[in-house]
């Protein structure tokens, strides 16, 4: 509370950085994830640049008190902490969002500055001060870096928010060492992880107890196995939840694409795993499903493995987003939640598919890279722990109302 905030600044833009994308040589800044491709000068050119050195106002910089970084297992109280505090602090410019949020507006400002203000260079101090600008105070639930191009972003963009007097407050349920664990290019992101060390305290939250799991009471809102009888009574559900009401479906129109949901009905949607998981949507498509229905039914939800990693990570993140906005959700599946997703390799041969042979071309890798997270699908088993965490949590009577109790103890179900 005694700490000197730092001051608005005008985000400035460099017009003489701007150079036309083909004087790249087919390379953008913008497209490189560590910003690191830098454009060769001869003497000349520096002399010239050295004369003509426009005089610039000193960067404002400063130290901002310690932050924190929670981690521990799933359901251990993390993220209730970060909201006390959050809630319980003064501070008019604070922001608390979770991490596939955040990404997904840096990676929004980042399209912006390039397509708006025809930014071709690093972007990401003009990013730091807008977001230090809105909140200097920042909040951020589940840090998780799984992406080659979020690892390269990070390692800049939290060095340019600390500079700028930033203070971070985070949950995972990793350690700072374990970030990133595997991943692609790691020893780049390192220093991300020595910043998050030297900027934040450090403190654990496991006391091996999950206490979504604790006593509490539960609805029966996931049904498994996929047969007759659950088709029946998810039938039975929706129709109880949506009676007297037109079943009629929705077009959700956003950046530029159109998800549509073909049963709705004044907040309440059914859907099936296939079209919201199996098929290619991201945290934004997500996030405009939840701010349109209060409540879910997700249907036919097959048994993941390896093979199914990309359908389990849209499938975590549709988990997190709809946990994070307090959406209602009631699930049908192959089997129980403890066996959704298991991590076995059922994939014939190389041990990776066609996709990963695909991704390994683009990126150039070689199978030396196969210990990749991205290939064995380690991060995928840990995040879904949390998401089974989650699911367990999103079944109790204090998750759902005693409205949605009314119609699960209905005779008619």
């Amino acid at each position: 509370m005694a700490y000197d905030p730092p001051p608005l600044q005008e985000p400035e833009l460099d017009p003489d950085a701007a150079r036309p994308l083909h004087e790249h040589k087919g390379r953008d800044d913008i497209e490189s994830p560590d910003f690191a491709w830098v454009k060769e000068q001869t003497l000349t050119s520096r002399l010239s640049a050295w004369f003509t050195k426009k005089a610039s106002k000193p960067e404002v910089q400063r130290r901002g008190p310690d932050g924190l970084y929670l981690y521990g297992s799933v359901g251990t109280g993390k993220t209730m902490v970060m909201d006390l505090f959050y809630n319980s602090t003064n501070i008019d410019r604070k922001r608390r969002v979770h991490f596939h949020a955040f990404m997904q507006d840096v990676h929004r400002r980042i399209h912006q500055l390039r397509i708006d203000k025809g930014v071709t260079y690093d972007p990401l101090p003009i990013i730091a001060t807008e977001l230090t600008n809105e909140a200097w105070l920042l909040c951020f639930d589940e840090l998780q870096v799984t992406d080659i191009t979020d690892a390269m972003i990070l390692r800049r963009l939290f060095d340019e928010l600390f500079k700028r007097g930033m203070v971070m407050i985070t949950t995972s349920n990793r350690h700072p060492d374990e970030l990133y664990q595997n991943g692609i290019q790691r020893a780049s992101f390192l220093p991300t992880v020595a910043l998050l060390k030297e900027r934040c305290r450090v403190h654990s939250l496991n006391s091996g107890i999950d206490y979504r799991k604790e006593d509490m009471e539960r609805l029966s809102v996931y049904f498994a196995p996929l047969n007759n009888a659950t088709k029946h009574h998810v039938d039975a559900i929706f129709k109880k939840l949506t009676e007297g009401q037109q079943v009629v479906s929705k077009s959700l129109e956003f950046l530029g694409r159109t998800l549509e949901i073909a049963e709705t009905a004044d907040g309440i949607a059914r859907m099936s795993f296939q079209q919201i998981c199996g098929e290619p949507h991201s945290a934004a498509d997500y996030l405009e499903v939840v701010n349109n229905f209060h409540t879910i039914i997700l249907t036919d939800i097959p048994r993941m493995t390896l093979s199914h990693r990309n359908e389990a990570r849209r499938f975590i993140t549709f988990i997190d987003t709809m946990y994070e906005n307090k959406t209602k959700l009631l699930i049908s599946a192959e089997t129980d939640l403890a066996n959704l997703f298991t991590g076995d390799d059922d994939m014939q041969g190389s041990g990776y598919g066609a996709g990963e042979r695909l991704l390994m071309d683009d990126l150039k890798l070689t199978t030396e890279h196969l210990t990749s997270s991205i290939f064995t699908g380690s991060e995928e088993v840990f995040a879904f722990q949390r998401a089974v965490s989650r699911l367990v949590e999103m079944q109790s009577l204090q998750w759902l109302g005693p409205e949605l109790k009314e119609v699960l103890s209905s005779r008619v179900l």
